[in-house]
C-alpha cells in the first residue's frame, strides 16, 4: 500500500477500523457506499487507498461504485497503522446473494441476504451451501448462522421466483475466519515429573489478526475435572508435586463475549515416586559435643521423597524410638545421654538413615586432690627428710578423659602427669604444691580445676637421726637402770646378812686402787667418769646405795665407797660403734668394786 510514506506522522498506534455502508458484498453497479475510518462520531484527516489509489480526505468518506470488478479500500489515520483491507465486488446481475463485507470470525452472526439490484424482494427463496439445501423454499429472502463457525465456511447461493419468473444466483464464497487457534497444552518441563518436583502448563493459542483485542479466559481440566480457572493467565504452576498429581490434563480458551470456547488436546503426567533419600541429622552445638547440663538441639531433613514425611529419632543399642519429629532436643545433657544417634524418615512406604552422630556429653573436672604416693588419704601437708625420695599422685573425683595434669609450686609449673617424683629431697623442694587437672570439650573449651595446696617441708638428715637414737637408747636405758638398781639392792641386803664374808673377803693384789678424794662435804651428785665410751651409742648409770637405819650417820671424814654400774646399750647398727668401730670386749662393764 505504501501509505506509511505520506508523512502523515509515526506509525505505532492501533490501526483504525474501516466500515462501509452498507456492509454487503456483491454490490451493484453505480451503487454508493460510505466509508468510515475509525469511530463513527469523528472527523479527522485519513490518507484513503482505493485500489492502490490514495487521496486525502476526513475519517468519513462517501464513494460511488463506478463499475463491476472488485475493489480493495483501506485508510490510515494520524499516528496510526493503516487499516486492515475490506475487499468487495461489483456485479452486474439481476439477482445475487450477498453476504457481508467485513471478515466474519467464529462467534459472530452469519447474515446473507437473496437481493435483486432494483431492492425487489422474491417470492419464495431457497439457501444452498456447496450445493446442498440449507433452508427452503420459504418466504423469507434472508438466511441467519448464528454463533458462526468455521465449518459454516463455503459457497453459497440462493434460488427463488419473482411471479413467475424464477432466478439462480451465482455462488458467493464465505469465509468464516477462526477467532483463536485451538489451544495446545504445553508442558514445560518433563511428563514423568519427580515428586516434589514444580511443573508448569501453559494454554498457547493464536488469536486471529482479524480481532487482535479479543480477551481470552482459561481453565486447566486434570481427568476432566477443573483444577485451575477460569483465569485470565495462560499458565498453570503446580508448585510441589504429589502421586495424586498425575493424570491427563487439558486446557480451555474462551472468548465469553463471542460464546467461543476451545479445548486443547490431553496431555497425560505421570508424577514419579521418589524414595526418601538423602537424610540429614545436624546438631546444635555442631558435631554434638556438650558439657553435662547444657542443651543439644538435633535437627533432621530430607533430600527427596514423599510428602508427608516422618521422622523419627534412634540411639544406638535401643529398640524403641526416643521421640518422633524433625527435631530432638535435650535441655540438659547428662552422661548417659551420650551414643550414637540416628534420625529415620519415611514416606509410610520407603523410609531412609540418616548417617550416625555421636553425642559426647562430656563432664568437667571437679574434685582434684593430691596424694603421697602408696596412701589413699588427701593430703594438705607433706614431710620429707633431705635425701629421700617423695612422689606425690594427683586425682579428681569426677572428669570425662583424657585427663591432663599440670604441677605448680609456688604457682610455677614444675611437672605434667598424674605423678610428681621429687628427690633426692633438699631445701630447694620446700613449697607449696599444688595440681591442676584440665580436660576439653573441641578443641576450644577447656575446664580447669585446681588441689588444695600442700605444704611441703624437709627435715634435715642429721637431725632425724639424733632424735630417732635418743629415742631408741632412753627406752633401753630405762629398762637397764631398773635392773642395775635391783641386782645392788639385792647384794646390799646380802652383805649386811653376811657380815663375816665382808672381812674375810681379801682384795686382790691386782685389782684397781681406787682413788681416794679428799673429805670434803658436798650435797651435790657425784657425776662417774667414762673412758673407751661413745657418747651417741651408750647410756650409762650411777647408782648409789646410802645405807639408812636407826644408827647416826657416818662421820663426815669416813664416806661410803660408792658402787657403780656401767650399762652398755648397742647403737641401730648392731655391734659396731660410732664412725664404723667394731666395739671391743673391754668395752662393756659390770659391777666392779675398788681395791
Amino acid at each position: 500500500m505504501g501509505m506509511n510514506t505520506t508523512g502523515m506522522g509515526p506509525w505505532g498506534a492501533q490501526p483504525p477500523l474501516l466500515t462501509l455502508d452498507p456492509p454487503w458484498t456483491p454490490l451493484f453497479e453505480e451503487q454508493k457506499v460510505t466509508l468510515t475510518c475509525g469511530p463513527p462520531g469523528e472527523r479527522v484527516p485519513t490518507l484513503w487507498s482505493i485500489n492502490g489509489r490514495t487521496s486525502r480526505s476526513t475519517s468519513r468518506l462517501q464513494y460511488t461504485l463506478p463499475s463491476t470488478g472488485h475493489y480493495s479500500f483501506q485508510c490510515q489515520r494520524s499516528r496510526s497503522e493503516p487499516s486492515l483491507p475490506v475487499k468487495l465486488s461489483v456485479s452486474d446481475d439481476m439477482w445475487v446473494l450477498q453476504a457481508p463485507v467485513q471478515p466474519v470470525l467464529e462467534g459472530d452472526e452469519l447474515v446473507l441476504r437473496c437481493r435483486s439490484w432494483w431492492n425487489s424482494r422474491p417470492s419464495s427463496v431457497s439457501f444452498f451451501r456447496n450445493g446442498g439445501l440449507l433452508r427452503g423454499p420459504g418466504g423469507q429472502d434472508t438466511l441467519l448462522l448464528a454463533p458462526a463457525q468455521p465449518q459454516h465456511s463455503g459457497r453459497y447461493h440462493c434460488t427463488g421466483k419473482r411471479y413467475l419468473s424464477r432466478f439462480e444466483t451465482k455462488p458467493n464464497e464465505v469465509v468464516v475466519h477462526e477467532l483463536f487457534s485451538v489451544p495446545e497444552l504445553s508442558v514445560e518441563g518433563s511428563r514423568e515429573p519427580p515428586e516434589g518436583s514444580a511443573l508448569t502448563l501453559a494454554c498457547v493459542t493464536r488469536i486471529s489478526p482479524l480481532r487482535p483485542r479479543v480477551a481470552l479466559r482459561h481453565l486447566f481440566y486434570r481427568d476432566g475435572e477443573v483444577v485451575a480457572g477460569p483465569q485470565g493467565s495462560p499458565r498453570y504452576l503446580l508448585w510441589a508435586l504429589a502421586l495424586p498429581d498425575s493424570g491427563s490434563y487439558a486446557c480451555e480458551a474462551r472468548a465469553e463475549a463471542a460464546k467461543v470456547q476451545k479445548r486443547s488436546a490431553p496431555v497425560t503426567i505421570t508424577v514419579r515416586r521418589v524414595p526418601v533419600a538423602g537424610v540429614t541429622l545436624a546438631a546444635q552445638p555442631p558435631g554434638g559435643q556438650v558439657a553435662e547440663g547444657e542443651g543439644l538441639v538435633l535437627s533432621c531433613a530430607a533430600g527427596g521423597g514423599t510428602r508427608p514425611l516422618v521422622f523419627s529419632w534412634h540411639r544406638e543399642g535401643q529398640a524403641q524410638p526416643l521421640a518422633q519429629g524433625p527435631r530432638y532436643e535435650l535441655p540438659a545433657a547428662r552422661p548417659e545421654d551420650g551414643g550414637h544417634y540416628v534420625c529415620r524418615a519415611t514416606d509410610g512406604i520407603t523410609a531412609a538413615n540418616s548417617s550416625q552422630l555421636r553425642v559426647t556429653v562430656m563432664v568437667p573436672v571437679a574434685g582434684a586432690t593430691v596424694r603421697v604416693a602408696g596412701t589413699e588419704a588427701a593430703v594438705t601437708e607433706a614431710l620429707g627428710t633431705e635425701g629421700e625420695r617423695l612422689n606425690l599422685s594427683c586425682a579428681v573425683r569426677v572428669g570425662t578423659a583424657p585427663v591432663a595434669f599440670t604441677w605448680l609450686r609456688d604457682g610455677e609449673e614444675v611437672g605434667e602427669g598424674p605423678l610428681l617424683a621429687l628427690g633426692p629431697l633438699g631445701p630447694g623442694h620446700v613449697g607449696s604444691y599444688q595440681c591442676v587437672a584440665t580436660n576439653r570439650l573441641g578443641a576450644r573449651r577447656a575446664f580447669q580445676e585446681r588441689s588444695p595446696p600442700v605444704a611441703l617441708s624437709v627435715t634435715p638428715r642429721g637431725q632425724g637421726q639424733r632424735r630417732g637414737r635418743a629415742l631408741a637408747g632412753g627406752l633401753s636405758a630405762s629398762l637397764l637402770v631398773l635392773l642395775a638398781a635391783s641386782a645392788a639392792l639385792g647384794w646390799h641386803l646380802w652383805r649386811r646378812r653376811h657380815p663375816a664374808a665382808k672381812k674375810s673377803q681379801e682384795r686382790d693384789p691386782a685389782a684397781p686402787r681406787c682413788p681416794r678424794a679428799p673429805p670434803v662435804l658436798s650435797t651435790e651428785t657425784v657425776e662417774p667418769e667414762y673412758s673407751n665410751v661413745s657418747p651417741q651409742d651408750v647410756v650409762y648409770a650411777a647408782v648409789i646405795v646410802t645405807e639408812q637405819g636407826g644408827g647416826s650417820p657416818a662421820p663426815p671424814g669416813a664416806p661410803q665407797e660408792p658402787s657403780v654400774t656401767y650399762a652398755v646399750l648397742p647403737g641401730p647398727r648392731g655391734a659396731s660403734g660410732p664412725r664404723g668401730l667394731r666395739r671391743v670386749p673391754s668395752d662393756s662393764y659390770e659391777n666392779v668394786p675398788c681395791a
